[in-house]
């Protein structure tokens, strides 16, 4: 999954009122007139494992067959994902909506899984819906609950070992016109961190007219904008979820960038031994490309770049240790995303 900007849990909170409204963005916010979902909003739940974890539109990635580590076998991937949010009411006080994705890894291989000895899955699916509710509580709080369920596996919804759940309650103070701090508890069934323990954090956000910054647990976000032209982000998400980004912005509808990422992709193979174990994949991406906002509502982005350090590994929680370890050689590749933007 491709890392988005985890900007502040301050997104949680657009539902409109007297203190929300004063810190709401530059594009619509949920409970403004003519707003739609915000991508803060979208990209917090992503840092906090509960949201669908897929921006709204459609994206695809490919990469070429590498080696195999270890094996006589070579592997290429395709990836596509297809992601919508939507606000189901809305009102002064009130925003709920709902939310689905597809995501499906298309796997080009002749390769095994090592300790099994079988066949390396062809594909991996992730199919996620739920949604959420935003609500005002008087001038200084604000509240809110999401909850997603879906199957992420080689065979979606063969069974319930391959089912996911996650879920989020959160509440913000208001500290003066613009900051705040933020509680919630995030518990998930899939993932690097909690495993179905509910994991409560703290976060406090700040924002100035060039820099938002959020710094809590699991994550860490910092948006810097010195000028109009240049922007730098980081991003940090428990445990292996970073994004280091440049984008330069020569006109307002174009922008350039070079970024570093480390990802991950989770799933619970069908006919595993141990069905708390999942199949994880690892990836690190250096890459360069350009966006174009195409329409007021549309944003394409290509991205090609040089992908390393990439395996899948089946295990019970975070390591690069367990069974199935299958390494890939670096390999290029390149990436498109069309993302509707509210």
């Amino acid at each position: 999954m491709p890392i988005r900007p985890l900007l502040a849990l301050a997104g949680l909170l657009l539902a409109a009122g007297p203190a929300s409204a004063q810190l709401d963005p530059p594009d619509p916010a949920p409970g403004a007139p003519g707003g739609g979902i915000s991508p803060t909003l979208r990209s917090t739940l992503d840092a906090l494992g509960a949201s669908v974890g897929v921006p709204d539109g459609f994206g695809y990635s490919w990469s070429p067959r590498a080696a195999v580590r270890g094996q006589r076998a070579s592997m290429g991937l395709s990836n596509y994902q297809f992601g919508l949010t939507l606000p189901v009411y809305e009102s002064t006080d009130d925003l709920v909506f709902a939310d689905a994705s597809v995501r499906a890894l298309d796997i080009r291989t002749n390769a095994l899984l090592p300790t099994d000895r079988v066949a390396f899955p062809r594909s991996l699916w992730d199919v996620q819906a739920g949604g959420g509710y935003v609500g005002q509580l008087g001038a200084d709080w604000s509240w809110g609950a999401t909850l997603n369920v879906g199957s992420a596996s080689d065979r979606p919804f063969n069974s319930l070992g391959e089912m996911t759940l996650s879920a989020l309650a959160f509440a913000r103070r208001a500290d003066g016109d613009r900051n705040g701090w933020l509680f919630y508890v995030v518990s998930t069934s899939n993932g690097q961190l909690g495993r179905n323990i509910p994991v409560p954090g703290v976060a406090y956000e700040f924002h100035t007219d060039r820099l938002t910054a959020v710094v809590g647990f699991p994550f860490v976000s910092v948006d810097y904008r010195p000028t109009r032209e240049w922007q730098f982000e980081f991003n940090y998400g428990a445990l292996t979820d970073v994004l280091a980004r440049a984008s330069y912005h020569p006109a307002e509808q174009w922008r350039l960038f070079t970024a570093f990422e480390w990802t991950n992709q989770t799933w619970f193979r069908a006919g595993r031994r141990g069905q708390h174990r999942q199949l994880f994949f690892y990836e690190k991406r250096l890459e360069a490309g350009f966006g174009w906002r195409v329409h007021q509502n549309v944003d394409f982005t290509l991205t090609p770049g040089y992908a390393f350090d990439r395996l899948f590994v089946e295990s019970r929680g975070f390591g690069f240790r367990g069974r199935n370890r299958t390494d890939l050689a670096p390999a290029r590749f390149l990436a498109v995303q069309f993302e509707l933007k509210y």
